[in-house]
């Protein structure tokens, strides 16, 4: 024989040899210096198209709620949804400004809110008792931070 094949003692043609590092068939490229075509202005590009809709933060609403929240006396929740919100636009990679300021925000509020609290009872203990020593003297009336409280009447 002439030819450069390997002998087929069958004497059926031969497959190619199939090389498993082979590239996939691929698109022709666009030559060095070329831009490939600019899809249809009036037309959306196409699903997976590399200049699509830019993502966006999956936790920017949230943080936006859980910067109002607070203002309007839900300081705790606010502080919840500030957190879950820093954590999800971590996870998409995102640096979520708003849900920081809405974390310090709801928390000064909530520390504001405890001390607030604390002053509250503690005023309202003692407005109390000094109603009850003044009035347990028999007194009809007392004055306490300079305003008169009539004492209430007591059954004989």
């Amino acid at each position: 024989m002439t030819q450069n094949t390997p002998e087929n003692p069958t004497g059926q043609p031969t497959p190619p040899p199939v090389y498993p590092s082979a590239p996939a068939a691929t698109a022709p490229q666009a030559p060095y210096g070329q831009q490939p075509p600019a899809y249809n202005q009036g037309q959306p590009a196409p699903y997976g198209a590399p200049y699509g809709a830019p993502a966006t933060d999956p936790g920017k609403t949230m943080s936006i709620i859980a910067i109002i929240l607070p203002f309007v006396g839900f300081s705790l929740v606010g502080l919840i949804l500030g957190l879950v919100a820093k954590s999800k636009s971590k996870k998409a990679g995102y640096k979520n400004t708003l849900a920081l300021v809405a974390i310090i925000v709801s928390a000064v509020f909530m520390v504001a809110s405890i001390i607030f609290g604390i002053w509250l009872i503690s005023y309202i203990t003692d407005v109390s008792n000094q109603l009850l020593e003044g009035c347990s003297n028999g007194a009809e009336t007392i004055t306490i931070n300079g305003e008169l409280i009539p004492c209430p009447a007591t059954a004989p």
